[in-house]
This record gives C-alpha cells, sequence and structure tokens, in this order.
C-alpha cells in the first residue's frame, strides 16, 4: 500500500508470541479488525509447540511478516519485529491481550494532527480469561526520572504497555530494548525515554486489553519483575542527587528483602545469618515472628 495516499501514519504492529494458542487468534483478529488503512503487522513467534504456528499459517497471507524459530524470550522477539518495522508509529502488543476497536484510528490520527509528539499512552482495560473486564488501568505519573523512582502510594507512576505507542525515531536514536530483561523491558524503555528529557502525551482513552491469567507474566513471576525493577531502578538511580538516591534504595532494599522472605519459605535464618544487620528491619522481624509461629 502506497505510504502517501493516506494522511494517517503508518503504524507497526508486533505480536511476540510463545505458547499461546489459547488468545493468540483472538489477538491477531484484533488487530486486522481495526481495518487502519496504513498499517504494518507482524507475528515473531518463539517456535511455540501448541497450535500456534496453525494460527499464524491461516493469517499468514493478511500479515506483513511472520518470524516463526526459537528465541531468548519475549524481548528478543520484540526486538526482531522492531527491526523489520518500517513505520513512523510502533508498538507491540503481546498474544495474550487485545487491541479495542477503533484503537489505531484513534493513535494514528493523534499522531497525525500532533507532530511535535512523539510518544503517546492511553489506557487499558483489565481482563480475565474468559475476557471478562475486571478493572481499567490509565497512564499516570510524574514524568521525571525522580518521579518515578520515587514513586508511591501518594506518588503513582503507571504506563499500561498494550496502551503505549511511540515514533520509530526514538528506538533508532535510543536503542532497541535491552535484551537482558525478560519482565521490565518496557519499564527501562520508558526510563530510557524520559532520561532523555522525553515526556508522554496521556490520552484519556482505553485502547487495548490487558489479561491476566495463570500462566501471565503477571501472575506466574512476580518475583521475576521485582528482581528486574531492582536491577534497572538501582541502575537509574545513579544520576540522582544523593538524597533522592538514598530514599530509592531504602524502597529497593524493602523489595529486595521481599523477595529473600519470599524465597525463603519459612526458613530466613540462614539469610539473616549472613546479613546481621538485617534484623534492624522490621520487616524481616516480622517476617521471622510468622514464619516462628508457623513452624510452633
Amino acid at each position: 500500500m502506497n505510504k502517501k495516499a493516506h494522511p494517517l501514519p503508518r503504524i507497526t504492529l508486533i505480536t511476540p508470541s510463545f505458547n499461546q494458542a489459547d488468545y493468540l487468534e483472538e489477538t491477531i483478529n484484533s488487530v486486522l479488525d481495526q481495518r487502519y488503512p496504513n498499517l504494518q503487522y507482524g507475528v515473531i513467534d518463539g517456535g511455540s509447540t501448541d497450535g500456534s504456528a496453525e494460527i499464524i499459517e491461516r493469517y499468514r497471507g493478511r500479515l506483513d511478516f511472520v518470524v516463526i524459530e526459537k528465541d531468548n524470550g519475549q524481548t528478543e522477539a520484540i526486538n526482531k519485529g522492531l527491526a523489520l518495522a518500517d513505520g513512523e508509529i510502533v508498538g507491540w502488543l503481546c498474544s495474550d491481550d487485545t487491541l479495542l476497536p477503533g484503537a489505531l484510528e484513534k493513535i494514528g490520527g493523534h499522531f497525525a494532527m500532533n507532530p511535535q509528539d512523539d510518544w503517546v499512552a492511553g489506557g487499558c482495560q483489565v481482563i480475565d480469561p474468559s475476557g471478562d473486564v475486571t478493572d481499567s488501568v490509565y497512564p499516570c505519573g510524574d514524568f521525571t526520572l525522580p518521579g518515578v523512582l520515587l514513586r508511591g502510594e501518594e506518588r503513582p507512576f503507571n504506563l499500561p504497555q498494550p496502551g503505549v505507542f511511540w515514533r520509530r525515531s526514538l528506538h533508532d536514536l535510543l536503542g532497541l530494548l535491552d535484551e537482558s530483561l525478560h519482565y521490565c523491558m518496557d519499564f527501562e524503555f520508558w526510563l530510557r525515554l524520559i532520561e532523555s528529557g522525553r515526556r508522554p502525551t496521556l490520552l484519556d482513552t482505553a485502547l487495548a486489553t490487558y489479561r491476566l491469567h495463570e500462566s501471565s507474566k503477571s501472575c506466574a513471576a512476580p518475583i521475576g519483575f521485582t528482581r528486574e525493577h531492582i536491577r534497572v531502578e538501582g541502575g537509574y538511580a545513579r544520576s540522582l542527587p544523593l538524597a533522592q538516591r538514598l530514599e530509592v534504595q531504602r524502597r529497593l532494599g524493602y523489595m529486595h528483602r521481599a523477595c529473600v522472605i519470599h524465597a525463603s519459605q519459612g526458613r530466613l535464618w540462614p539469610a539473616v545469618m549472613r546479613r546481621p544487620w538485617w534484623l534492624l528491619s522490621q520487616q524481616i522481624r516480622h517476617a521471622i515472628r510468622h514464619s516462628d509461629r508457623r513452624a510452633a
């Protein structure tokens, strides 16, 4: 399709997938049913063994690119798609999420009318395995590096990934996703954009759904997210002033101890003996008392 024939910008959307046959077809249809006139859409599958390949083959003629091969996880799959992108605007949609009707028209229209914007975020509906809506999440926060790293209950930060789109020129300039990360690669990329001085434009409209189910990363591996957040946020905190850096480190220390408590499965004393100063932590003392009561 001639890209110059339409005022709407070309959008590249990537679906990374691995063993998500239960939801993959719904995801693909949610994109194709947009009928966006200037779309490049492709699926990157990491060598699924659950019938996903057969689903992808049924749609191959309507997809702009397909890659089915073993990879090192979701982040590498997304980067493969980004490397194939020829759209001015890019984003990704995981194979258990969906776009809401009209989402791409809203995104394309916004970028067409706001050439000064290079990063846009809309809301998401949270759905259960059956597709029923259980919650809605909208982007919010102080989009500065201290604002994100010092977030908390009184200073929330949220950028629901399925609703985020950016100009391809950003990752051409700042690099692709960090493939050493498997859980919070999107969060690290947002931090990279923020550190470079860019702020997202927030749209008060839901663009996608985010599905929670027992095999989704958010449900199946929350500790994986926490560990990567500790690593990523600790790295970015080094550029903050000392007082703010210490405040971030206190929060990350709490998160690290929570990981150790979770991994200890009630046998916390060996970890504490290696770090006796942890006995000064109310969090650790509470965990010890709780594990002692369970043992009794």
